[in-house]
């Protein structure tokens, strides 16, 4: 249901169109003259103007310049039955979104009326998922010394002035819950900006994956009733965000490697490959290299696909970014909530105690639910520890080698630990390795003697 005003100084003529339309559960006005129909606008912004292109006080054409003056997402159709190319170009100009002739076809306008509605709607979703696809690298919370030498690293490479196809592919990887996708956007805007796409390899259902990916034509196979365009081709310009990469299928992988290879896609049901000027930007929480000894990814896909890497860091070995953190989640969410509120130190300091298994993530879910909860205007320690998960360790608060009275199981002991480390690092057998003072041969060893498994 759409707000649709009709300006037509026709009165008989606008009272039938307004019945037409309001028969499609639309909501309609009706005004008679130019005067009258700026002042229904600024009551209340319609979604859609008819407006005829002779009014008896002005032209629809300046009825049309001052209300998109108040509101340039107003969409309109013009009306005349005075028309002519001239009209018709000079109405396109003006924001029109097409134009029709009298005397009108009830039914070709109904017909003109929803698909504008529809592109309308459209629009309105991508320049939402456009406005989510920004970023900047000042939206990076942190000056860790990791971060500050991938933005380095970037900044080098965004003064070559590389088209997308020719950009060298990124790998992200780190923990889940560590912004990787954050950092893609921050990268993609850094080195030029355009389309932001993101493809999360592991939601896509494994029969549609190559027509999301490369997009199909019509009749290609049962539901394809017209041609579409994937992933690949909707980047275009810009960067295509491969989330979970490293969980791909085999047979994904092969496809995948094909257009790193090549810069082109092929349609499903098409005879001819279509070159993409698209740069590659993939992330993972998967030990990529144990991955492939373990047969589970390509050698090949991997050497395409890490020319450029970066790890992003888990939030406990950036303690000193929490509390930067922290107090920017906090302020967003205060503001989203209409909340004045801040953290007091007590929190601050209980914050930095947490080892924060869940990342950045997990860090701005519990101070939105703490901002919640605090009923004062200071978010204190005791609400937070509310809402900290009781069963991680807390790392400055216990001794985890205090031996109890009553003696220990060292073996039971030993498989807790490997798999608390397991369950740390998301399955990362290098990176849980490297928590427990290991090598991840002697890891492995471990896994195998508790029968832990992989």
């Amino acid at each position: 249901m759409a707000s649709i005003l009709i300006v037509d100084d026709e009165a008989l003529l606008a009272r039938q169109v307004a019945r037409s339309l309001s028969s499609s559960d639309h909501v309609v006005r009706v005004a008679n003259s130019g005067r009258e129909a700026l002042e229904l606008v600024k009551e209340a912004t319609p979604d859609l103007m008819l407006i005829d292109l002779r009014l008896p006080d002005a032209s629809g054409l300046d009825v049309l310049k001052t209300a998109h003056e108040l509101d340039d997402s107003i969409q309109a159709i013009l009306m005349t039955a005075y028309g002519s190319v001239a009209n018709a170009v000079e109405a396109m100009q003006q924001g029109a979104a097409d134009y029709i002739q009298k005397p009108l076809d009830l039914d070709e306008l109904r017909l003109l009326v929803a698909r504008t509605l529809a592109q309308r709607s459209r629009d309105r979703e991508l320049a939402y998922h456009r406005g989510l696809a920004r970023a900047s690298r000042s939206e990076i919370i942190g000056d860790d010394p990791k971060l500050l030498e991938i933005f380095e690293q970037i900044e080098r490479l965004s003064v070559v002035g590389l088209p997308p196809s020719k950009r060298p592919t990124i790998v992200i990887t780190g923990e889940t819950g560590t912004g990787k996708g954050m950092f893609a956007r921050a990268i993609h805007e850094l080195l030029g900006g355009g389309p932001f796409i993101a493809a999360n390899c592991t939601a896509m259902p494994e029969t549609l994956i190559e027509a999301e990916l490369f997009g199909h034509e019509r009749g290609s196979f049962t539901d394809a009733k017209a041609a579409r365009s994937g992933l690949f081709e909707a980047a275009e310009g810009g960067s295509i965000f491969l989330d979970e990469v490293g969980h791909a299928s085999l047979e994904m992988q092969a496809k995948l490697l094909k257009v790193l290879e090549e810069k082109r896609i092929r349609r499903i049901g098409s005879t001819r490959d279509r070159e993409v000027d698209v740069h590659v930007i993939a992330a993972t929480n998967r030990d990529l290299d144990e991955a492939v000894d373990s047969g589970h990814f390509r050698r090949d896909l991997l050497h395409r696909l890490r020319v450029i890497s970066f790890e992003v860091p888990p939030l406990r070995e950036r303690p000193g970014d929490i509390a930067a953190l922290a107090d920017h989640f906090c302020e967003s969410v205060a503001r989203l909530y209409g909340r004045d509120i801040r953290l007091s130190p007590a929190a601050h300091r209980r914050l930095g105690e947490y080892p924060w298994p869940g990342n950045v993530r997990e860090l701005r879910n519990v101070i939105e639910r703490a901002v919640l909860l605090e009923r004062r205007d200071e978010l204190s320690g005791e609400t937070l520890e509310r809402l900290l998960d009781p069963a991680t360790p807390q790392g400055k608060e216990r001794d985890p080698f205090l031996l109890p009275v009553g003696g220990i199981d060292l073996g039971q002991l030993e498989r807790s630990l490997i798999q608390q480390a397991l369950q740390l690092t998301g399955g990362n057998q290098t990176r849980a390795a490297r928590l427990l003072g290991l090598t991840r041969d002697t890891l492995r060893y471990r896994l195998e003697k508790f029968e832990i498994p992989r």
